[in-house]
């Protein structure tokens, strides 16, 4: 359905945006890049949660964000 063939013992992403077939050879690393996502989306949202977050707090976090990202 939709254009999306899928194998038995495949790994399969879905969410409200659509589905994907993650390859084989990405599951190895899969844990290790999850976890960067999420840290480095941490370096946003936890100053954002703070008392006093501002625009100019804001454009730190986001420097922060990008340095950690590259």
């Amino acid at each position: 359905m939709f254009g999306l063939t899928v194998a038995p013992g495949d790994l399969v992403h879905a969410d409200r945006h659509g589905a994907v077939v993650v390859p084989p050879d990405i599951i190895p690393v899969l844990a290790a890049a999850i976890e960067k996502l999420r840290a480095t989306e941490r370096l946003i949202l936890e100053p954002a949660r703070q008392q006093g977050f501002d625009l100019a707090k804001f454009e730190e976090a986001w420097a922060r964000f990008e340095a950690a990202r590259t």
